[in-house]
């Protein structure tokens, strides 16, 4: 599987603690990622969304959880 420098970025930021879409892309914005990589704020709601239905990220309450970074970061 190919593993996107967006699609990395996520997954390390809801490795580190559960996160909502809005408070990703607010990590993003503070620690100006879109410097290294192509990162805009829909592409972050939108690339949530895809790994969450790849199964990479599980949400209950709303804030985004890590199912299997260690197998990717």
């Amino acid at each position: 599987m190919f593993v996107s420098s967006i699609d990395l970025v996520i997954l390390g930021i809801v490795l580190e603690k559960p996160q909502s879409a809005y408070d990703i892309q607010k990590d993003i914005e503070y620690h100006n990622f879109s410097r290294w990589t192509k990162i805009s704020i829909p592409s972050v709601y939108k690339k949530v969304l895809q790994l969450k239905e790849k199964g990479y990220l599980t949400s209950d309450d709303g804030r985004y959880r890590c199912t299997e970074c260690a197998a990717y970061l």
